[in-house]
């Protein structure tokens, strides 16, 4: 099953931005493993819309929304990286797109 999230260019660059300030260290434990792995393939997938989403951007399709769809293990690793980051010092704008995107995840995971 696969769920539809909906961001605009802003939020996505917050949350593209978000996915930098991820640590580098490794952890022997097999959750921090596999989160650590749906991650990356999250972040990959972002980052290549955020590319493509910049190159076709103006000043008529600026409040545009795009779709992404996840797995189901990909929007709940995806919503506790969001929890976590909230503890992380960034800008208000930053932390409440990040804030409404975990939030429209929970309600989807629900």
């Amino acid at each position: 099953m696969k769920l539809t999230l909906k961001l605009s260019e802003k939020q996505l660059g917050a949350l593209v931005f978000s996915f930098n300030e991820i640590p580098k260290t490794t952890s022997k434990e097999r959750i921090v493993k596999v989160a650590r792995s749906v991650l990356d393939k999250v972040a990959l997938k972002l980052r290549k819309k955020q590319l493509e989403v910049q190159a076709e951007s103006n000043l008529f399709n600026k409040d545009k929304k795009y779709c992404f769809s996840l797995e189901l293990v990909e929007a709940h690793f995806l919503e506790q990286f969001i929890s976590i980051m909230d503890a992380f010092p960034m800008c208000d704008y930053d932390r409440n797109a990040l804030r409404q995107i975990a939030s429209t995840l929970n309600q989807k995971l629900a």
